[in-house]
């Protein structure tokens, strides 16, 4: 059985430091009229730690979808992938990285480790915004049975 994501309620985890990306990634999801919770975490340090920690008895709790940048001031992105895919209560949650990256290293690296999109940041406006019909589908995807 194939849950429509118009039906539920999505809680999903944005690590990003950079606020014009939050907005706008925010707002690719409200036009396209997804049903969700967002909690932005801003710096790899805080993305490390909940990454190691027990996401089940934190405030963010354990999101549907975790959405990665992999330039982050402290902390790269791919050592935060490490540690999600290595903590038992986050191995399975469907991880998208959306960065500015498009070095072939990274995305072979991200995609070792059990990816479920890899997102280049567009750089136009409407195409920026169009990554929520991406995160749409990748949700859709991760909830079949």
């Amino acid at each position: 059985m194939t849950l429509a994501p118009e039906a539920m309620t999505f809680r999903i985890l944005l690590v990003e430091d950079n606020a014009a990306d939050s907005y706008l990634f925010r707002q690719a999801l409200e036009i396209i009229g997804l049903s969700f919770e967002l909690a932005v975490i801003q710096d790899g340090d805080e993305a490390l730690a909940f990454a190691q920690s027990s996401p089940k008895h934190s405030a963010t709790g354990i999101p549907d979808l975790l959405v990665l940048d992999l330039n982050l001031p402290k902390v790269a992105g791919c050592r935060i992938l490490e540690a999600v895919r290595q903590n038992p209560d986050l191995a399975q949650v469907a991880v998208a990285i959306m960065t500015s990256s498009e070095a072939p290293q990274d995305h072979e690296r991200c995609t070792a480790l059990g990816i479920s999109a890899y997102i280049v940041k567009p750089l136009d406006l409407e195409d920026f915004l169009r990554i929520g019909e991406m995160v749409k589908k990748i949700l859709a995807e991760s909830k079949d049975p």
